[in-house]
């Protein structure tokens, strides 16, 4: 018990480090989730997805007449005459966003491409300042040519005049869209997610160099001489600042805790979700046992203060990014997602994620979150088994 005291004495000693690794780092995470949660996609309206565009028809087709009339409901078309001057000039002074072009034998050539399963010929076109409405208006030009390839190979027999009726019956088919509305709970429980995946470099930093710290103190040589001149054995030695530390990863995961909750608005949840929440807290102090291994195992090694600053910061880092803390991982390559199975953060983000996310704690969810769970104790076993290891040669040496 006095080993305990004197661990978290020790930690105390250092508040510079728990006010920037604790602290200042909780408050990033609040901003940024303030960031995320008050984001909203601005509403769509004509304006910004109706685009201008100067349609050259040079095919006279069926098909031509038809995109023509396919773009006459969604956008806005300006007729300007057949000259490569006067098509530069609309595009210089902005007076359309997009110059379409349909080159002479377009709907012939799409037809027999689809026909022959070959590669579909391109309009041509010629963005102006706007490239994101260019960009839509050719897009919306570019699928309904590949409806009507498409309806040219399901239905070969059929004429240009009969596929484009077909293509116009069908497009005009509304998708039945059933519309959700967000609940401020769900909201408060995502961006209560968001922080708490976030912290995941909160919690490695801080418990790092803390506990690196005072264990290391701890494993001095003169502190270490004066300890083992009691008359306490040496395991009891060693547990007692094992559980000091403990205590200061608790009290950083109760520290995340608390803020994240308050920041999120998610305080609702303590009543509405208590199963998913508490399922969470678990996950995140599970997690914690990550950390406080890499401490001890670092402290075993001899790091001293500025070693366990570098580790914990780049270490912290790189197991929040690929765990996909910070950034989700389907934007990742599949190098990525592969890789980060491969980090405890990985294993946290998807037990807190599940947790949050789920209507009701069933059975299936249990599963996810213990087997994730299970995964990150692992881990933990793994590096203090080469700390065990590392402190059983520095005894040998001494």
């Amino acid at each position: 018990m006095n080993i305990c005291k004197r661990a978290i004495i020790i930690a105390l000693r250092h508040p510079l480090y728990l006010a920037i690794y604790i602290g200042f780092l909780s408050a990033m995470g609040v901003l940024l989730m303030g960031e995320v949660g008050t984001a909203q996609a601005p509403a769509p309206s004509s304006a910004s997805s109706q685009a201008a565009i100067v349609l050259v028809d040079r095919d006279g087709s069926p098909i031509s007449r038809a995109l023509r009339a396919a773009l006459e409901t969604t956008d806005e078309l300006v007729d300007v005459d057949d000259e490569p001057t006067v098509l530069q000039d609309v595009l210089a002074k902005d007076q359309t966003d997009i110059v379409l072009i349909i080159p002479a034998g377009f709907g012939e050539q799409l037809i027999d491409a689809a026909h022959a399963g070959q590669d579909l010929p391109q309009l041509n076109m010629a963005a102006g300042s706007d490239m994101q409405a260019a960009a839509l208006a050719s897009q919306r030009a570019s699928r309904w040519a590949s409806l009507v390839a498409a309806q040219a190979a399901l239905e070969p027999a059929l004429d240009a005049d009969s596929i484009v009726d077909a293509v116009t019956q069908s497009s005009s088919v509304e998708p039945s869209v059933q519309i959700l509305e967000t609940t401020p709970g769900n909201t408060a429980a995502s961006r209560l997610a968001f922080y708490l995946t976030f912290s995941s470099y909160t919690i490695t930093s801080s418990i790092i160099v803390v506990a690196g710290v005072v264990l290391a103190t701890l494993n001095a040589p003169d502190v270490r001489r004066r300890q083992l001149s009691s008359p306490m054995s040496t395991w009891r030695l060693g547990l007692g600042g094992i559980a000091g530390c403990g205590v200061l990863a608790l009290a950083v995961c109760a520290w995340v805790a608390v803020v994240g909750i308050v920041a999120s608005g998610a305080a609702p949840l303590v009543s509405q979700a208590l199963p998913q929440l508490a399922l969470a807290l678990i996950s995140l102090a599970t997690f914690a046992l990550v950390p406080l291994s890499l401490a001890y195992t670092l402290a075993q090694c001899g790091f001293q203060e500025d070693a366990l600053n570098a580790i914990a910061n780049l270490g912290g880092m790189v197991m929040s990014f690929l765990g996909g803390a910070w950034v989700p991982l389907s934007l990742m390559g599949p190098g990525v997602q592969a890789m980060a199975r491969f980090t405890p953060t990985y294993w946290m983000y998807n037990a807190i994620t599940e947790a949050l996310g789920a209507q009701a704690i069933t059975l299936d969810v249990l599963a996810t979150v213990t087997s994730s769970l299970g995964i990150i104790v692992l881990f933990a076993a793994a590096i203090t088994s080469a700390g065990l290891v590392a402190a059983r040669l520095r005894v040998r040496e001494a």
